[in-house]
């Protein structure tokens, strides 16, 4: 499997289960203490979100630092790990992930570089399944 494979799974995936989310505003006026949590909620958010976007264009950028014997276990992992962002933090957060993933395997790479890439592509991932409780 490719990466525009993956990428466009990923985006059949989205397009097959998105839905749409109507904002709804509370009539009530909120006190300072939840708009202080509310605002702390939503950064959490966000951080969660560049994290994947970040985590996604690395696993990218080490598609393109392994040689082509390699390429398929590493496009099985990437597509592991997004099969579980999508679980434990749905489809939206997997897509980003895997979005990223497609933009890092366009990116290219100067060999010199590919030793830190793959280094801090194996930290990240190890930190993930971690995080995860071990699994693979």
């Amino acid at each position: 499997m490719n990466a525009k494979y993956l990428l466009a799974h990923c985006v059949v995936i989205l397009a097959c289960s998105m839905h749409v989310q109507a904002e709804t505003k509370s009539a009530t006026k909120t006190t300072p203490d939840l708009e202080v949590i509310m605002a702390a909620q939503e950064k959490a958010e966000e951080q969660v979100d560049e994290g994947l976007k970040r985590f996604g264009y690395l696993s990218g950028l080490s598609h393109g630092c392994v040689d082509a014997s390699q390429k398929t276990m590493l496009e099985r992992e990437v597509m592991d790990i997004n099969s579980e962002i999508a679980r434990t933090l749905g489809i939206d957060r997997a897509f980003l992930y895997s979005a990223a993933f497609g933009y890092g395997t366009k990116m290219e790479i100067k060999t010199s570089d590919c030793k830190a890439v793959l280094d801090n592509y194996e930290k990240r991932v190890a930190k993930f399944r971690a995080s995860k409780g071990g699994q693979k």
